[in-house]
């Protein structure tokens, strides 16, 4: 079936999340045609966002993030700058043809505070398996910044916070 409204597509991606048994919350966003948060990977604490702009007609926006650890900004912090661009850097060549895309939000001083992922397509291309592939291509880069930040850094203290940004 060729999915060429936003009903389509909004009923057609919770039918999938439903078959799959996802936790599903729906959020009222005047922003977007629709826009669910989801448990990805399933069952555990861990949201991802799957949003319908109203701005850009039949785009599909999966949506995740990380906010970077207290400890782990702070050793940002004390680098110096040329040292932190480098790392930086790091990140931008091992994940410059990452089908997933990243914004790497900075304070003032340079530093990292937060990442947020995000996997776009279209309604043409909107099958059960794309929308997958863009859950699961946002869950890695998650995974590959915690790697990259806690082989650098070291692995932080955990205090019940929550590992994702709100969209």
């Amino acid at each position: 079936m060729e999915i060429t409204t936003v009903e389509q597509a909004k009923e057609t991606v919770l039918k999938w999340l439903k078959e799959n048994h996802h936790q599903i919350e729906e959020y009222k966003d005047q922003n977007a045609n629709f826009h669910f948060e989801i448990d990805f990977p399933i069952g555990t604490m861990k949201k991802q966002r799957i949003i319908q702009p109203m701005d850009y007609p039949q785009l599909v926006l999966i949506l995740n993030g990380v906010s970077i650890a207290p400890e782990h900004a702070e050793r940002l912090k004390k680098m110096k700058e040329d040292e932190r661009e480098g790392f930086y850097n790091e990140i931008r060549k091992d994940l410059m043809f990452s089908e997933s895309s990243y914004d790497l939000n900075l304070d003032p001083e340079g530093v990292a505070k937060q990442v947020q992922f995000s996997y776009e397509f279209y309604f043409d291309g909107l099958t059960k398996t794309q929308l997958y592939k863009g859950l699961l291509l946002n869950y890695r880069v998650l995974l590959y910044f915690v790697t990259k930040f806690n082989d650098k850094f070291g692995i932080p203290e955990v205090k019940n916070a929550p590992e994702t940004i709100d969209a």
